[in-house]
């Protein structure tokens, strides 16, 4: 019976945990320094990221015979990455906004004081310019923060997308 729905169907069912995924790896990542072991976990989601979209392509390929097309396989992978973008995309806003809300200012003071405390950035423009940002209140602002990651999810994942909708085709076994 799945196997009579559309890559469409597929994906807005499937991109409910896949962004849930996404916003756990996001919230794992930002609050990575308040528990040492959650920017582990939030390595380890990132990496696992690829594999989720494969096994989700893969079974799309097999619910269809081994007949489905590479394109196919591929936008259902660039969907995935959408709707799931747009689901992290609003809990990592939230958790910005009103969970975290000084997090932006205090990462960037923390890069600060690295790059300070390292000789070869004494005087380094760069460091310079971070510091300007800051006492000027120039940081962006969360939604800012989400609307760029929004994006930069949406490209990478179709790229990754391409990748693994290629591992995704690999022949079936006979039965």
């Amino acid at each position: 019976m799945e196997a009579n729905n559309s890559i469409y169907q597929r994906a807005a069912r499937w991109g409910v945990p896949f962004g849930l995924y996404m916003a756990v790896t996001a919230a794992t990542g930002i609050c990575g320094d308040l528990l040492p072991g959650m920017a582990l976990l939030s390595l380890v989601m990132l990496v696992g990221t690829p594999v989720l979209v494969y096994r989700y392509q893969r079974r799309q390929f097999i619910d269809e015979d081994g007949m489905s097309e590479y394109a196919a396989l591929w936008m259902l992978g660039i969907l995935l990455f959408v709707l799931g973008a747009i689901i992290a995309s609003l809990i990592v806003y939230l958790l910005l906004q009103y969970g975290r809300p000084g997090y932006l200012t205090t990462q960037m003071q923390a890069m600060i004081d690295t790059y300070s405390a390292m000789p070869q950035f004494k005087d380094d423009e760069t460091l310079r310019t971070l510091q300007r940002m800051l006492d000027k209140g120039m940081m962006p602002t969360p939604i800012e923060m989400v609307f760029n990651a929004y994006w930069f999810i949406t490209f990478t994942g179709s790229m990754t997308s391409a990748v693994t909708a290629l591992l995704a085709q690999r022949p079936l076994k006979k039965k």
